[in-house]
């Protein structure tokens, strides 16, 4: 049986008719409150931008890591986290039912929160949360496709090298393909792993011996579980498994939006194989673009903040005049390069769209061979050429930090300016480049380089690296971040709950009155 009868048969047959449900209670908030929490949502995930389902994810642990302090009954605590997504519109109004369900795992946590220490309670409250966006969203279908690719993937894969031990090659493997197929994340990863070591979780009532049991097995099991997704080779076989994935997201987006297209003719089902390839590349441009303005209106206010607080008071200061065209300079030009190197970016053209189709047709139809895949360590240079590389690379990265920070001087940037000026130039540079990176979810032909281009790339690696370097460290110490989660997060969904408690009251009272 190939794929599609597969899917026709386990994913598309209509399901019997169930009796009419009674009106569901949903919960629901009052539109000033969602406004308002939307739009404090909608700032704070500029901080960190990440993939949709990840931020929920973050959303709802930081809500319990808030709520589950305060020791109130299981269900007040659902319905409150409930309450604070719909306001932020992670998920929509929902049956009152749900926070029924999440209420019974609530009660799980609490009860180990005593028996754990605070890092493991953390760390096992983020799989709570993985858990819950789990209840609120399921994977079904994602789960049979990671399983599918990675079938696929095992049968095709030949390993060049002992990148991997071999007791190690399939795990290894389908959590590249988790990774690649639908950018999860490392908790998420660990949640799938943890069901299959505990898969009594899932059930509603636990005895005491079981949360005991569970709460002595939980320290080690999270060692053993961070060795795995920490593993050597992750970056490594993640790149190389990136472009085996596009035509199983695109097959995804078939099975999601175009349903009844298994159930047509071959020539119709590669023009929805087109549909859906299109359809996914105006998403991505979209997103691109949204992406780009929220990280441009990040980057003006933290810009002009660094301005008026560091820089203006710095210049009048110590050096007695300020420099206004260092310091428009210095709050435009990194939003207006941003803009730039984020909107220029070109999709994938016709060869790579023909690849797509013809290797969701081999897969759908189990006809013809896929590529094999080569999973290599990455190249390894001897003492002498790996030494001569290196001087090269110095005095490429000393040249072109030097070049910049010589043009500033002449520019009558002051020494502060220079540094802030190059700092944002690698944040920025960095940025951009991952947002560019998005259109490689639908690329399998690798991109072709021009002698300019590959120039280019070559002069911009110190600065990209710089960049990276900044991204990497900056991220574990990102300070506006910081303060909004644990300094105003509190008190604003205080007042916001206040605020819906009153606007419940005064409805009451209206309908007492009429």
């Amino acid at each position: 049986m190939n794929v599609r009868e597969t899917i026709k048969l386990h994913l598309l047959l209509p399901q019997p008719a169930a009796d009419p449900p009674h009106p569901p209670e949903v919960i629901s908030v009052s539109p000033a409150t969602r406004r308002i929490a939307f739009a404090y949502e909608r700032f704070r995930n500029t901080l960190e931008p990440d993939e949709e389902d990840i931020l929920r994810r973050k959303a709802i642990y930081r809500i319990l890591e808030r709520r589950l302090p305060e020791d109130r009954p299981p269900v007040v605590t659902a319905t409150a986290m409930l309450q604070e997504l719909i306001r932020a519109h992670y998920i929509p109004p929902i049956d009152v039912r749900y926070a029924q369900h999440i209420a019974a795992r609530l009660a799980q946590v609490q009860a180990l929160h005593a028996q754990l220490a605070l890092p493991v309670f953390s760390w096992f409250l983020r799989l709570v949360a993985v858990a819950i966006d789990r209840d609120l969203y399921p994977r079904t279908r994602e789960e049979a496709l990671i399983q599918l690719m990675y079938q696929d993937t095992l049968a095709r894969t030949v390993w060049a090298d002992d990148l991997v031990t071999d007791k190690d090659k399939a795990t290894q493997l389908y959590i590249a393909c988790h990774r690649t197929l639908f950018a999860a994340d490392d908790y998420e990863i660990m949640y799938h792993y943890f069901l299959h070591h505990f898969p009594q979780w899932q059930n509603p009532q636990w005895s005491n011996e079981e949360l005991t049991y569970l709460a002595r097995r939980l320290p080690k099991f999270r060692e053993q579980l961070e060795h795995v997704t920490t593993h050597p080779a992750r970056d490594r076989l993640t790149r190389l498994l990136k472009p085996v994935a596009v035509p199983y997201r695109i097959l995804r987006d078939i099975i999601h939006d175009y349903p009844e297209s298994f159930a047509g003719s071959e020539e119709d089902f590669v023009i929805t194989i087109r549909e859906a390839l299109t359809r996914r590349m105006r998403r991505i441009r979209e997103r691109m673009g949204s992406r780009a303005w929220h990280s441009i209106l990040f980057l003006f206010l933290t810009k002009t903040l660094i301005a008026v607080i560091i820089e203006l008071p710095y210049e009048l200061l110590i050096l007695g005049r300020a420099h206004w065209l260092a310091l428009a300079a210095n709050i435009s030009f990194h939003p207006l390069l941003l803009f730039g190197l984020a909107t220029t970016a070109r999709l994938p053209g016709q060869r790579n769209s023909d690849r797509v189709v013809d290797q969701v047709q081999r897969i759908v139809t189990g006809r013809g061979e896929l590529p094999t895949i080569i999973i290599s360590a990455t190249r390894t240079y001897g003492a002498l050429t790996w030494s001569f590389f290196a001087i090269i690379y110095a005095v490429l990265f000393m040249a072109i930090f030097g070049l910049l920070f010589s043009v500033l001087d002449r520019l009558g940037f002051s020494l502060l300016a220079m540094g802030m000026f190059v700092v944002f130039l690698g944040l920025v540079s960095f940025l951009s480049i991952r947002i560019r990176h998005a259109v490689d979810v639908v690329r399998v032909v690798p991109k072709r380089e021009g002698a300019i281009t590959a120039i280019i790339s070559f002069l911009s690696l110190p600065v990209l690296e710089f960049g990276r370097w900044l991204a990497q460290n900056i991220s574990q110490i990102n300070v506006a971040l910081f303060i909004m989660d644990r300094v105003l997060e509190a008190p604003f969904k205080l007042l916001i709950d206040v605020t819906e408690e009153w606007f419940a009251f005064v409805r009451d009272r209206r309908e007492e009155i009429t």
